[in-house]
């Protein structure tokens, strides 16, 4: 969670990524900050925070799922060591539109 001025400005959380025991190495982050508040170096601080968080837990990697159109959203995971790996069309649905949502990851450990 990411204070500011005794107020709540952004949080984020990893989750499992699957249930099944075969993606028990990976999980999956959710990030939020005040929009606002972008580019003040909140988003970074909390995506590196959960990278750590999931490094020391023993993970391997960290999935994100972030809406296309939320351009901030996908700079900033790019800018922490995350890479497209693909796009889901028309997977989700808000305000009475289909939005395609961009898959990201990011290795924690070397492969092997």
């Amino acid at each position: 969670m990411a204070e500011r001025a005794g107020e709540v400005v952004g949080f984020g959380a990893l989750s499992p990524y699957k249930e099944r025991a075969a993606y028990r190495t990976s999980v999956e982050d959710s990030v939020y900050v005040r929009r606002d508040l972008g580019r003040l170096g909140i988003g970074r601080a909390i995506v590196g925070h959960l990278l750590e968080t999931a490094k020391d837990g023993g993970f391997h990697a960290v999935m994100a799922r972030i809406t296309t159109l939320s351009e901030g959203s996908i700079a900033l995971h790019t800018q922490m060591g995350f890479e497209l790996v693909g796009i889901e069309r028309e997977i989700g649905r808000k305000f009475n539109k289909w939005l395609d949502v961009a898959l990201m990851q990011c290795l924690l450990h070397e492969k092997g």
